[in-house]
Formats: structure tokens, sequence, C-alpha cells
């Protein structure tokens, strides 16, 4: 039987939560007990469909950065809460609120799939801010991938490539070959798209393949900055739009052989397109197991069989690339449910601090007020993405970053650890203000009885995997020193922080 044809024929809320830890940002139990009770096939179907309504998160997004921008270049002064400032058209006035703006969506998104595939995307499509220089791009891309998340990745890999940031970041747009000039084109891009986003290194093509699809590409760029006259007939600049076209003057003529076949790259209908789409159509099986490498290394396990890879580059060519049917596949196999398969994955820090902030901070009903918002202060956490190994929206190449055992170290998990302080211990990040709102008595729907009903509730809630429980008992020991009260008292309340901070920076919670 091929790895992923046996189904999970049912699930319980532990089953739901390892679910929404690998296809979302975790689930609370409550949520999980709820998703439980229905059908897995039509609970999965939905998640992955993106089929919740989106109507209070694209409402409250207007609302969602609590930091005053202060004076910044063309920006006035404007007390929170407001939204993301994204109008910054160069990184140095918009990136931060460009990273801010994507863990809020993490966060709140009522469809987590979208924002983990917009993460899952961007790593594998890796575009650095700093070289893009254009926050408007940066974000362009990153809905790009939002938009196109589900679809066929031979539709997406089109659409990436043509992309303005992306032809920004590998230098498509200095890809210059004058029709029957002997002109040598820029092979950065060619070479990138099959080595690092389809087939992998030297796998089904050569140097002449890049040379040509290199070629194929020439003349590629987006429409320029536009003059556009105001009401008083004063030339103003507005930024551009980044829509693709090809500048047919510095487009190559002539026929090219690319992956075995032949190409008029300067036919009237043939810009390089359809040797994009040959990467698929002619290196499918290599392409195929290219990214069921991705897909299982991201989602399932980092240390995957050589049988599972091979049934699901199967599965991957029997759906034709189908992105949504592909996870479906996935998602509702006992493969992916087996116990050796949870737990398995260390998190990146992204997704880490999103995920134990949506289990510690309100939910988007309860953090939504008509004044001040209780949302988290996501763009003051942006710099700590970096020193904690993923600087989101800037990696230093195309490769993007290392996964897995790749984001632990001493001193990323010495960031992880101040970030774990301002979740649960209300310490503070940066300047004078809290991070992540939270109280105390909303982690307990009910009161614990004893300290080790404290300690089970916030490992329901954080996640974990198994933590000993000899290590559990020195911490409650430590904790609770001569006997158990539940109160509202500060002392309690600072136990509990305590507590949580602990598990927050165990080995066992970097885990997912």
């Amino acid at each position: 039987m091929a790895t992923f044809d046996a189904q999970q024929s049912s699930w319980t809320a532990t089953d739901v939560m390892h679910f929404a830890r690998r296809a979302g940002f975790g689930v609370t139990p409550e949520a999980a007990a709820t998703l439980a009770a229905q059908p897995i096939g039509a609970a999965i179907d939905a998640w992955v469909n993106q089929s919740a309504d989106m109507t209070a998160f694209n409402a409250d997004l207007a609302k969602a950065d609590v930091i005053s921008t202060g004076v910044n270049q063309n920006i006035p002064a404007d007390p929170a809460p407001h939204p993301f400032r994204l109008e910054g058209w160069r990184r140095q006035v918009g990136i931060p609120n460009a990273q801010g703006h994507f863990a809020w969506r993490m966060q709140f998104n009522p469809n987590p799939l979208q924002e983990k595939l917009a993460l899952f995307y961007h790593q594998l499509f890796a575009t650095g801010a700093e070289k893009v220089d254009n926050t408007a791009f940066t974000v362009k891309q990153i809905d790009l991938f939002r938009a196109m998340g589900t679809a066929k990745f031979g539709d997406l890999l089109l659409a990436v490539s043509q992309d303005p940031a992306m032809m920004i970041w590998l230098d498509t747009i200095l890809d210059r070959v004058r029709p029957g000039s002997s002109d040598i084109p820029n092979e950065n891009y060619a070479r990138e798209v099959m080595e690092l986003y389809s087939l992998g290194v030297d796998n089904g093509y050569n140097q002449q393949d890049i040379t040509n699809l290199a070629k194929a590409l020439s003349g590629w760029t987006y429409t320029p900055m536009d003059i556009h006259p105001d009401p008083n007939n004063t030339n103003v600049q507005r930024p551009n739009d980044g829509t693709f076209h090809v500048n047919m003057t510095y487009h190559a003529s002539g026929t090219i052989q690319f992956l075995g076949s032949s190409f008029d790259v300067g036919g009237p209908s043939n810009y390089g397109d359809a040797c994009i789409a040959a990467i698929l159509t002619q290196r499918g099986t290599n392409c195929a197991a290219f990214l069921a490498k991705r897909l299982l290394t991201f989602f399932v396990d980092p240390n995957f069989s050589s049988a599972a890879l091979s049934d699901l580059q199967a599965l991957i060519l029997t759906q034709n690339f189908d992105v949504k049917a592909i996870l479906k596949a996935i998602f509702k196999s006992a493969y992916f449910f087996d116990a050796s398969h949870r737990h398995n994955l260390y998190e990146g820090p992204v997704a880490w601090i999103v995920r134990m902030s949506r289990m510690l901070c309100p939910n988007l009903a309860a953090a939504t007020v008509p004044t001040l918002p209780s949302f988290p202060a996501w763009r003051a956490v942006a710099p700590f993405f970096n020193n904690s190994g993923q600087n989101i929206l800037d990696p230093a190449g195309p490769n993007g970053w290392a996964e897995h055992t790749g984001w632990i170290n001493s001193n990323t998990s010495r960031y992880r650890g101040k970030l774990a302080a301002s979740l649960a211990l209300g310490e503070i990040l940066t300047g004078t203000q809290l991070i992540f709102p939270s109280t105390v008595a909303s982690w307990f729907p009910t009161a614990p009885a004893s300290p080790q009903a404290v300690y089970d509730r916030l490992a329901a809630l954080l996640q974990p995997a198994t933590i000993p429980a000899t290590v559990q008992a020195t911490w409650l020991n430590g904790l609770w020193t001569s006997g158990f009260t539940w109160d509202n008292s500060t002392a309690t309340q600072a136990k509990v922080r305590e507590l949580a901070f602990l598990i927050l920076c165990s080995p066992h919670a970097q885990l997912h």
C-alpha cells in the first residue's frame, strides 16, 4: 500500500491540535474539541479550502498596529491604533511594518493555512527586501503566495517568475539580449528557478539549458515609474504597479533548445512562459520529487523515508501538481497522523512565537475594542525575528533559511528566551511598551485545583512535546513550596507566568 493511501477515519482533539500546528499556527483546546466533533474529511476540506468568513478579520486589520508612527519622512505623527504603514515605498520606511503586518495576519487570519502557505512559499522562493528596496513589491509577493498558495505549482512558478520583487532580487530585469545580437544574457534567475525553485541542484538540466532559458526570459521587466499630471498640471511621481511586461528591445530572437525541446523565443506569443512551463512538462518527475521533499520537510517529517518520498512524488504527478489536492491527501492520511510525526519538527521562530501568542493573547473578537485593541505589537517584535534566526521578508540569500535543526542554536535560543519572557512574563522587549497583552485569568476557563492542574492547562495551551514528569515535579515544587491556593493575587499570577515561561523555554516547546 502506498504511503498516503490509508486514510485517518476519525480524529480526537489531540489529533486536531497536531493538524492545526502543522497546517496553521495552532488552535486552543476548546477549538480543537469543536473541530474533533466534525467529520475529519469535511473539516480538513474546509480548512484547506479556506472557507472561513474573513469579514471581521479584514475590518480589524485596519486598526492592527498599536504603535504610534512618530514622524517618519512623509508619514505624520499618528497615535495608535491605525493600519500598518505599508505605504512606505522604500525599505527603510516600510519593512518593519510589513513584517508586523505578516505576523498579525498569521495570528488572526481565520483561514490560517493561507498564511502558513505564504510562509512556506516565502521560504521556498526566498526574496530579500534589502535588495528589492521596495516595500510595496515585497508585500505584493507575499500577497501572491496568499492568493495562489493552493493553486497548481506550475501556475505559481510562472507567476512568481514574473513577480517584480523576484525580477529585482535575481536580476531578471538585467537580463537583456538585443534581437540578433551576441549579447550575453544574465543567467541568475534562469539558474535559480531550476536549482532552487523547481528541480534541485544539477537535476535534469545543464549549463546550456541555463543559458538558453536566460535568453528566453530576456527583456522581462515590469511597468516603469509613471508620471501623472495632478489637477494643478504639475508632474508628480507615483510608485509603479509592478505589472509584468516584456521589453522587446531586449528580448532575444530565434530558436533555442531547452530541456530537449525547441522554442522560438521571438515568436509573437512566446516570451519565455512556455519555457517555464516546460520545467514541469519536460522534467515533471524531477520537479515532483523536489516539491515532495519540500512539503514533507515543512509539513510532516524532516527524516522522511525513500518510500514516503517516492509515494508523494507519484501523488503529485497524479494530481498534476494541484497543491490543494496534494495537501488534502497528505493531511487526511494516516501517515500524517502517525505518532512518530508529532513533535518531530523544530518550529521556525516566527511561527513559534505567533502560535504561542495565539494561545496566550486575546483572540480576534476579544482583542478588538473601539479605541485601543489588545493586539500584540508585532511591529516592535519584528527586529527580534532576525535575532531569532528568521528575518522574514529579508532572508540573506535565495536559498532561504535552514529548517528543522537549523532553527536551533545557542544564539537563536537566547532570543527565543527573550520573546518567551516578553510573552509569558510581560517583560519589556524594547522601550516602555508591553508587547504581548494577556491575563492569567483568561488562560484558565476553570480554576485549577492543584499545581499539577496549572501545569496541565498550560501544557494544553502551549502544546510542547511531553515533558518528563520529574521535570514537571521539580518546577512545581520550586514554585509552590508551601501549599496551593488559587486566587488573583500578584504572587499566584507570577508563579503561573513563571511556569509558562519555563515551558516555553524548554527544548520540548520548540517542537511542533
